[in-house]
């Protein structure tokens, strides 16, 4: 999302925060942390406050009236009671269909990740009400913090099962290429007029969006804030802002610069957008070109992926990059720069999906 998409959205969902949120906003706008990541807490925080409600754990009716002396008289029970509530609850929103059209009942409950940041966001929450005296009270706000006694929530499954997991939903090897191709030459094969006709119009930007992120491992974010400023086809790289705000210069695989220039050459005749527009990837909207939306992404690369071999997400495409760049070069370290990883923790997921050489080893033993 947008900087400023997401600072849009911070404010509106501060109008019907109390007063002490408001406060923890602007500390943390000062420490700097990016707007996405304040605008996760905010909405954690919501759906802590509307349960807490619902259940009768605080006498106000409403987020905003929510008080320091209700949150203070909460125990350490109404903590434990909601995270096993993350526990238990359903995913929301799903988009998979019945075939009449209508949604399917979600069956999955969170992820281990979902419910994690949750919890942290309370974390958080609660130390800086408890312990921080950087406040209009020059004292701290709550006397105990209950979320600290809280455990984060394990998970269960060794890095090879993650990988083991993973590695169904990436396309390695000659899947990549094959991908693309696809994209471009077998799955219009089938479509209606109607759907050929949106097709023709934004093929080559759907073959440039999928390209760039599996040759470059951008995050969903940093795919859809692209300017056209930020390209630079003479190095094959993109500048992008990642997460804590940190501006990257990150290198592209050169098999998707030719995806891109083809994009680049019809984008304005294709689009028609006006002059102050800077957004690279653009989509109509109500007749105007505007920036394309993470939403639109993730449709679009669901819509192809299906079609083609599994239903992947934008992330995945990002999993697939990482992959095929640690299998190419053995360096965690030069696969962590290339996602923007501050360090090689996360990326040693990569370590553990299979390849052939592995397989051919063990055989032979």
């Amino acid at each position: 999302m947008l900087k400023e998409q997401a600072n849009e959205k911070i404010d509106q969902l501060l109008e019907k925060m109390p007063p002490f949120i408001q406060e923890f906003v602007e500390i943390k706008i000062a420490d700097e942390y990016s707007p996405n990541t304040i605008l996760e807490y905010l909405r954690n925080y919501k759906q802590f406050f509307q349960w807490l409600i619902k259940n009768n754990y605080v006498p106000e009716k409403s987020s905003k009236e929510i008080s320091i002396s209700s949150l203070d008289a909460l125990q350490l029970r109404t903590a434990t009671q909601y995270k096993s509530y993350l526990l238990r609850r359903k995913k929301q929103n799903t988009r998979q269909l019945n075939q009449d059209g209508s949604k399917k009942e979600a069956t999955e409950t969170l992820s281990k990740v979902t419910i994690q940041r949750n919890i942290t966001a309370l974390k958080v929450l609660f130390k800086y009400l408890a312990e921080s005296s950087n406040n209009s009270q020059n004292k701290p706000y709550l006397t105990h913090d209950i979320m600290r006694e809280i455990a984060n929530v394990s998970d269960r499954q060794t890095l090879q099962a993650r990988a083991d997991l993973l590695e169904e939903k990436l396309f390695l090897g000659d899947d990549t290429e094959n991908y693309l191709e696809f994209i471009r030459d077998s799955y219009p094969e089938k479509l209606s007029p109607q759907a050929m006709k949106y097709y023709r119009r934004d093929c080559e930007r759907d073959l440039a969006i999928n390209a760039l992120m599996l040759a470059s491992g951008l995050r969903l974010s940093e795919v859809v804030s692209i300017n056209l400023a930020d390209l630079n086809f003479e190095q094959n790289r993109v500048t992008v802002v990642r997460k804590g705000n940190k501006t990257d210069s990150v290198r592209i695989a050169a098999f998707a610069m030719e995806y891109l220039a083809n994009y680049l050459a019809i984008r304005e005749s294709r689009y028609h957008p006006d002059k102050y527009e800077y957004a690279f990837f653009l989509t109509i909207s109500k007749g105007k070109a505007k920036r394309i939306t993470g939403s639109a992404i993730e449709k679009m690369v669901e819509k192809y992926s299906t079609q083609f071999k599994v239903r992947v997400t934008p992330h995945k495409l990002r999993h697939t990059l990482a992959t095929r760049l640690y299998r190419q070069t053995n360096n965690l370290v030069l696969t962590a720069q290339q996602l923007g990883h501050s360090s090689t923790t996360t990326t040693t997921l990569y370590t553990h999906i299979e390849n052939d050489e592995t397989t051919d080893a063990l055989n032979s033993l």
